[in-house]
């Protein structure tokens, strides 16, 4: 977990703030439940300019000052205040149970609003990782030595065949 924040952080100390957005999407995608992640997200767009994008990753939390009040505000207006396509656009694919209760009262308020309109609730494959598990995956011991084996063999074939035409040659000579 930390390791994966450190690169965040990281990336954000160097400039590299679409790395840093790519990093986070991927964990939002991985974690859904944790509403901290699209918070971070939604700051970086906001320091960054973004007031719409950062009201996207921001409608599920609680707004703790007037820039986030506005810039959800921007990201509603430009969406018509469409429940069907703010559900779309924010894709969460947690479980609604486990949301605090400002945002599961939003994420009800715009189904409720894309059911009157479209008689349709967008509804997203669910991901099974646990809040707080931030680990990046590892790649096994026997399937390194495996790769190397393979990559080994690819190398080896080439040579052998060189070997066994030198061999064909000379004895067409001899």
């Amino acid at each position: 977990m930390g390791n994966l924040f450190y690169r965040i952080e990281k990336d954000l100390k160097e400039g590299r703030k679409k790395k840093a957005c790519d990093r986070l999407r991927n964990m939002i995608n991985q974690f859904p439940n944790d509403l901290s992640l699209r918070k971070k997200l939604g700051q970086i767009y906001f320091e960054a300019g973004f007031l719409d994008e950062a009201g996207k990753f921001w409608i599920l939390s609680t707004p703790e000052n007037n820039e986030m009040e506005n810039a959800v505000e921007i990201y509603r207006k430009s969406l018509s205040n469409s429940g069907n396509a703010i559900l779309k656009d924010i894709i969460f694919r947690g479980d609604k149970n486990l949301l605090d209760e400002y945002a599961w009262k939003v994420i009800t308020e715009l189904e409720q609003h894309s059911l009157k309109i479209t008689k349709y609730i967008p509804v997203f494959k669910a991901k099974t990782r646990e809040k707080e598990n931030y680990s990046e995956n590892k790649t096994g011991f026997f399937s390194k030595i495996g790769i190397c084996l393979i990559i080994g063999f690819i190398i080896s074939l080439p040579l052998l065949g060189i070997f066994k035409l030198f061999e064909m040659i000379s004895s067409l000579f001899s």
